[in-house]
């Protein structure tokens, strides 16, 4: 029998975690959403006094074992916190969610090479959120056909070659590479060898600081405006052969498949998060606004749409928390996680539109967070491959 309820620890940190997202992060979020230039809100002091804050209550760290310095937290927390920390900002969220990508990597690998110890340990410590990784896969050429297999000719551009104890890496990462303007760590997955077709990607876990690398500018985006997204340039970058974390072949489908289904459960969460924000604007705004000579609340087609967004939302929870506890028993399944994105990024969607027709006029101002919202829905339909090359992906598995 599936149980609903929470244990007591889970729900203290989901407590805790509202709080902070209500009080620090969506002020925050609002502030750095109107800075036209995205350098300038990344380097802001709002940012930086945020990221230091999330930090030191541990949100970076909070599902590494304790055996390498994290929080231990139980597998289902993870769900729970993205969620609510979606509601206070979607942007922030995505970032404390990419930021520990490397410190897994780290620690299996902290034996092979002094920087994988160093990296870990300045991570975990950390209070100031001064470091973090990212994921540089998307490029400007391959992003929703990564599960391309079988076909020689769509393949990384980005090339590694072997070169004594290096390997030389030329090429460039898309602009849509989360943190990827702020971080100070890579999984890196690139072309290597004479192999064709996606099956030939490598990855790599390296610093972000090595000889030949650079970043283009932030990228100035739509919504989720507190995520930085940048380009990534390798020019002649020499990586030491130790920092081979995964070589071509059978091992990179089973690796992409594993990130990807971690992933589009987290994007659905993100997306139940926004929705959910959206909707207890709109509720509270339904209840106490006065058209009619009654609050808005009592009119049918208000009572309705509120009441179909909470159906909504309430279906896409459902849905995650069956694709997170496959995780958690470590049997995840691809299609449902790929259904359970699809379904909350498109609900978010329909849901932020329905929450602005409640506000009427004042929902389009910049000066209401249902903009913000609507805005923020609309990126996670797209993060992490498009929703209809997802779905499709999905059905193959069927």
């Amino acid at each position: 029998m599936v149980d609903f309820a929470l244990p007591e620890e889970i729900e203290k940190i989901r407590d805790m975690t509202r709080e902070f997202a209500q009080k620090e992060l969506r002020p925050a979020a609002a502030e750095l959403d109107l800075m036209q230039d995205p350098e300038a809100a990344y380097t802001s002091d709002t940012m930086r006094r945020v990221l230091s804050r999330a930090y030191e209550i541990g949100f970076h760290k909070m599902m590494l074992g304790r055996d390498i310095g994290g929080l231990g937290a139980p597998a289902m927390t993870s769900t729970i916190v993205q969620e609510e920390l979606a509601v206070g900002d979607a942007g922030f969220a995505s970032h404390l969610l990419v930021a520990p990508m490397i410190a897994g990597s780290a620690a299996a690998a902290k034996d092979r090479h002094p920087f994988y110890a160093e990296y870990l340990d300045a991570f975990v410590n950390d209070t100031k959120g001064e470091h973090g990784g990212a994921w540089a896969i998307t490029e400007p050429q391959h992003g929703s056909d990564l599960f391309q297999f079988g076909q020689p000719s769509i393949h990384m551009e980005a090339n590694a070659v072997r070169d004594g104890d290096d390997y030389v890496v030329n090429g460039q990462k898309s602009a849509f590479v989360s943190n990827g303007w702020m971080a100070d760590a890579f999984l890196l997955m690139v072309h290597v060898g004479n192999g064709d077709g996606m099956e030939s990607t490598a990855t790599f876990a390296i610093p972000g600081d090595l000889p030949g690398m650079s970043r283009g500018k932030p990228l100035n985006k739509l919504g989720l405006r507190t995520l930085n997204q940048g380009e990534v340039f390798f020019d002649d970058v020499r990586i030491p052969a130790e920092f081979l974390v995964m070589p071509g072949g059978p091992a990179y489908k089973m690796l992409i498949e594993r990130i990807v289904t971690g992933g589009n459960t987290a994007v659905g969460t993100l997306a139940v998060g926004v929705a959910r924000a959206a909707y207890e604007e709109a509720l509270a705004y339904a209840k106490e606004r006065v058209q009619g000579d009654t609050v808005i609340f009592d009119h049918q087609v208000v009572k309705m749409t509120l009441f179909n967004a909470f159906r909504q939302i309430e279906a896409a929870r459902a849905l995650l928390w069956k694709s997170s506890w496959l995780l958690s028993t470590g049997k995840p399944h691809l299609p449902t996680a790929m259904a359970a994105r699809t379904f909350a990024s498109d609900m978010a969607m329909q849901v932020t539109a329905d929450m602005i027709q409640v506000f009427g006029g004042y929902g389009i101002s910049k000066e209401n967070p249902v903009e913000k919202f609507y805005r923020d829905a609309k990126l996670l339909q797209i993060m992490d491959g498009t929703n209809e090359v997802v779905s499709l992906r999905a059905a193959e598995e069927l």
